[in-house]
This record gives C-alpha cells, structure tokens and sequence, in this order.
C-alpha cells in the first residue's frame, strides 16, 4: 500500500500549499469587500448619498430602523450569493479591530502558504523556505504587543487581552525559530554534499 509523503512534490506538503493559498486569497477577499463596504457605507451617512445602500445599510437595527442616518450605531452588510449578513458596532474601533485581526491573519496564511509551498520541493532545505520561516515566526511574535495595543486601543482596558491566545502565539514564535535552526543546518548539509559531488 502507497502512502503519500509528507514533503517534496506531490505531497501533502503540496495540498496544503493549495488550500492555504485559497484560504489566504478568500481572506483577502473578505477583507477587501468590507473595506470597501465601510467606505461606502460612511460614504453614505456623510455626503448623505445611497451607493448600495441595499448591501450596505446603517441604522438602529434593534429598533428594526432600516434607513442611513448620521446617528447610526450599527451596520449590516449582506454577503454576495447568500442569505448571510455581517453585523456589528459601525464605530472606527470595529473597522481597526477588523482590519488588524483579518489583514493579520491573511499574513498568516499566506507565510504558511510559502513555508508549504517550499516544503512540496524536491530541494527541501532552502533559503526561500528558511525566509518565510522567519517572517513567520516575526509575525508569530510581533503580534504579541500589536495585538494587546489593538485590544486596549479598543476596550480601553487590559482585562480583555486573553492571555492564552498571547501564550499560543508566542510559543508558535519560540517552535518556529527551533525549526529554523533545523533548517539551516539541513541547508548546510545539502549545500556540503552538493560541493563534493
């Protein structure tokens, strides 16, 4: 019975490297389209015009009031193809927080993406994968103070920043500058064995 590699070409190194660029460009996707959904949406409350004001509406939804007013609180996009809507405060902490977290998290993806896709190589120790290894683990551990400015940007508190998403972030940091470690040796070899042959 074939099992299927780990690394190298035609490896799951290589379907992960697939579903992760997916993943990033439907990220980008959506953070795209709700900045352009706040621009149009504040466009609409303060030049008092209505661009798509069916997709993206403003207003007190609570009080189930449906038209764009320059007190609103809330906004309610509707996601093309579907019956979904994306809620929440239209404030501009809501619009930082999301294009920190989504913005972030795009990174995230596309690093792994470029770590995988180094990985689905017959040459595995390379120097392009050993730098997105490091971006990753820059990111991994830049987050930490970014996110908690962020956070307290927001709440205006500390008691929000939850310490065990901190904790898995940097130890992702801490295990990817091991791996990095391995890596160049790794290169090290192949670049010795390369020479005396």
């Amino acid at each position: 019975m074939n099992t299927m590699k780990l690394i190298g070409e035609k490896s799951i190194s290589t379907i992960l490297s697939k579903i992760l660029l997916i993943g990033c460009m439907g990220q980008l996707l959506y953070l795209g389209y709700l900045i352009f959904g706040f621009i149009v949406a504040y466009t609409n409350l303060h030049q008092e015009t209505l661009f798509f004001s069916d997709i993206f509406k403003t207003g007190n939804f609570n009080n189930e009031v449906d038209n764009t007013v320059s007190n609103a609180l809330a906004f309610q996009f509707s996601i093309p193809f579907s019956e979904a809507v994306i809620k929440g405060n239209f404030t501009f902490s809501t619009f930082t927080s999301i294009l920190f977290f989504l913005g972030f998290y795009s990174l995230f993806t596309f690093y792994l993406f470029r770590i995988f896709k180094g990985m689905s190589t017959d040459i595995i120790f390379n120097k392009e994968t050993i730098r997105y290894l490091r971006k990753f683990a820059f990111l991994n551990i830049i987050f930490i103070p970014i996110y908690s400015i962020v956070l307290y940007f927001i709440d205006q508190s500390v008691y929000s920043i939850d310490p065990m998403f901190i904790l898995l972030h940097l130890a992702t940091g801490i295990i990817i500058i091991f791996i990095i470690e391995f890596f160049k040796k790794g290169y090290e070899l192949q670049t010795q064995t390369d020479l005396t042959i």
